[in-house]
Order: structure tokens, then C-alpha cells, then sequence
């Protein structure tokens, strides 16, 4: 009997860490659905990509972004900037809502192609700074909103820096932990410059509970000024503590990437936290995100793990996305990597280096539909 699938993907290097696949396969797919990864030379299907020379992987996953578009000022459009048509099909929103905001989330994600979860930002409305007043916090409401929303809130984010916690310090930090502990629901975690303390916050940290912004420059973030990680976060990510990129306009820096690394300091997720101010840079996508990983030396099933895999199990949605085992939702990038110069990779100090390799996705596929390739 000859196997009949709605969609082919059609001779590309298959990558998918969860299964441990890395070389050419086909992907085949019903009903929205991973239906079998192997060769399918004599099934049929309704649609047949043409993947040879190129790459196929499971959706990329974005685990922290702003696309609260139309109801917060920075954020970005879900699907143009962020999402489906630049190869991500799983978007992460970062705390640009709190419980106040729940609502116009909700509208936002029902209204995208790309699959649209967030992290419900520990105050309830935005202040100024985010966490510097007693007025913007209810824990009730919050931890309420986080239950009641599981559908699409995966945890509770706080933003523990001087710039965004004003006087209160270390408070929003312990506000939003036990926030995330009563809602049994994840915690991500901004840093920055002090106060509080880098090693106070990581302190309060548990297994499960994401770090972002883990690669940026002193003073802030976790490496010591003389260029290795400071103990604590050792300690947090023998915890099981997750650390995860959040590139953006100020949060990385090549050369804490490159002390760390070198290190052997473990790295969860490459996120991009895309927003106005990063999106025409230094940032522009998770695909060159992924392409200055490249340029670090990793490998490049280790960076697809990284925007894949790896965001998926951090919030718990492993076995739904991030991988293209048969039955999870039919989430899939294609895409080409392009040898030779490209101009720049620029970090968030400025520091601008040649490199030689792009990424750039070809075919986005969202629970099964193709996607127009990216303009």
C-alpha cells in the first residue's frame, strides 16, 4: 500500500535532536501532523518541498521575544518580525503583559500564524521603572491570571536590575519566585546591573528557572570582570538552573560569549529579544542570531538543539514542538546555510566582527502549512 502524506519535505539534511537524527531523510505529513522521518521515495502526498541541498529542522523556537504588537510601545509584529516569516514558528513574549494585560495577549496570539506563548510579567501594569513602585504589584491577581491562563502563560518574568527594579531591589526578584512556585508555572529571569546583586539573584534560583540575558557584559551579567563565570552561577546551573541568550540592543557581548564558552559554561537557548530598538540590529533575526553561534565555534546541530529542543523543554512543550518525532505538531524550518563574507556580526557593546556564514531560512511550515518563504 502506498503511504499517502498531505506534505513532503523532500530530500533536505534532517537535524532533530530529540530523536538523533542528523542526515538526509525525508519529512512527511497529515493532518497537521509529523506522520514518519526517513525515506519516502515511493509515497504521494498533496505537496511535495523540494528540500535537497538544504536543511530541515523543527520549528524554530524564539524563547524570548516582544511582540505584544499594538498594546505595548517596544513591541514587534508576531508573524513579519519575529515569527513565521523569518523561519521561527514558536514565539515566547517575555513580559511585555502582566495580569492588566492578559486580554490584549490573548487577542494577539489567537490573531498570528505563529504560535504565540508568553511569560506574564510579575507587575501587573507597566510603571516606570517596570517593578519600582508597590502599586503595580498584586499577587493574587497574578498568581490567578498564570492558573488561569495555561494555555498560554509557561511562567512568571521579572526583570531583576537596578534600572528596572528602582529602590526595591531584590523584592520584585522574591515576588515573582514565589508567584511562580504558588502557580506552579515557570520563571525567567532579566539581569542586569546592580541592585541587586548577580549573586543574590542567582541564589533564589531553582531547576527549571531561566536566566536570560546570559551572556552580557560586565558589570551584570555572570562572568567576574576578570573573565570567568562567578561561582554562583556554577552552583545555579548544577541546580538545573537554564541559561538563555536574549540577545538584544544591550544584553550580549562576543566577548563574554567567547570566556564563557571556552569555560565550558553550559548554554540552554539562543533567544533573540527582538523588540523596536533591536530588531534593525544588532539583532534583525534568530537566524542570524543563530549565525554568530556559527561564528563562535559551535556546531551547527548544537545550534539548532539550542533554537529547538532546547526552548521547547524549557517551557515544557517538548512533546508537543521542537522536535519532528512522529505525531508532534508539524513545526518545520527549512533552510540554507551561506558561505562566504557577511559584512558584520555585531554584539550589543558595538563590537563588530567578519564572518563568513549566514543563515537564512528557505520554507516555514506551521502545523503543516507551508508558509510564503520569507520576503
Amino acid at each position: 500500500m502506498v503511504e499517502q502524506f498531505d506534505l513532503i519535505v523532500r530530500g533536505a539534511r534532517v537535524i532533530d535532536a530529540a530523536q538523533g537524527l542528523d542526515g538526509p531523510a525525508d519529512i512527511g505529513v497529515v493532518s497537521g501532523r509529523v506522520g514518519r522521518v526517513g525515506d519516502l521515495s515511493t509515497a504521494v502526498a498533496g505537496r511535495v518541498l523540494d528540500a535537497r541541498g538544504l536543511i530541515a529542522s523543527p520549528g524554530w523556537v524564539d524563547l524570548h521575544v516582544h511582540c505584544c504588537y499594538g498594546t505595548h510601545p517596544s513591541s514587534v509584529r508576531p508573524d513579519q518580525d519575529v515569527g513565521v516569516r523569518t523561519g521561527v514558528t514558536t514565539v515566547v513574549d517575555t513580559g511585555s503583559f502582566g495580569a492588566e494585560g492578559m486580554g490584549a495577549f490573548r487577542n494577539v496570539a489567537n490573531g498570528a500564524a505563529t504560535r504565540v506563548l508568553g511569560y506574564l510579567n510579575v507587575s501587573v501594569r507597566w510603571g516606570s521603572p517596570v517593578h519600582g513602585d508597590w502599586s503595580v504589584f498584586d499577587q493574587k491577581r497574578t498568581i490567578e491570571t498564570a492558573e488561569g491562563n495555561r494555555d498560554l502563560v509557561v511562567g512568571i518574568k521579572v526583570l531583576a536590575s537596578q534600572r528596572h527594579s528602582g529602590n526595591l531591589g531584590i523584592i520584585p526578584l522574591q515576588l515573582a519566585v514565589q508567584a511562580s512556585r504558588e502557580a506552579r508555572t515557570g520563571l525567567m529571569v532579566h539581569i542586569g546591573v546592580a541592585p541587586p546583586l548577580i549573586q543574590d539573584v542567582l541564589n533564589r534560583l531553582g531547576p527549571g528557572d531561566v536566566v536570560t540575558h546570559c551572556f552580557k557584559a560586565f558589570p551584570g551579567g555572570i562572568m567576574h570582570r576578570r573573565g570567568y563565570p562567578v561561582a554562583e552561577a556554577w552552583a545555579a546551573a548544577g541546580r538545573g538552573v537554564r541559561f538563555d541568550i536574549g540577545h538584544g540592543s544591550g544584553s550580549f557581548c562576543f566577548t563574554a560569549a567567547r570566556q564563557a564558552l571556552s569555560a565550558g559554561f553550559p548554554l540552554h537557548s539562543i533567544s533573540t529579544d527582538l523588540h523596536s530598538a533591536s530588531l534593525k540590529g544588532p539583532v534583525f533575526t534568530l537566524a542570524r542570531t543563530m549565525a554568530k553561534f556559527l561564528h563562535l565555534g559551535l556546531a551547527l546541530p548544537d545550534v539548532v538543539r539550542l533554537v529547538t529542543l532546547a526552548p521547547a523543554t524549557a517551557i515544557g512543550r517538548a512533546d508537543e514542538f521542537g522536535t519532528l518525532r512522529p505525531g508532534a505538531c508539524a513545526d518545520i524550518t527549512v533552510f540554507r546555510l551561506k558561505d562566504g563574507p557577511v559584512t558584520y556580526y555585531v554584539d550589543s557593546q558595538g563590537a563588530a566582527e567578519q564572518g563568513h556564514v549566514d543563515v537564512e531560512p528557505v520554507h516555514t511550515v506551521r502545523a503543516g502549512t507551508v508558509v510564503e518563504p520569507p520576503s
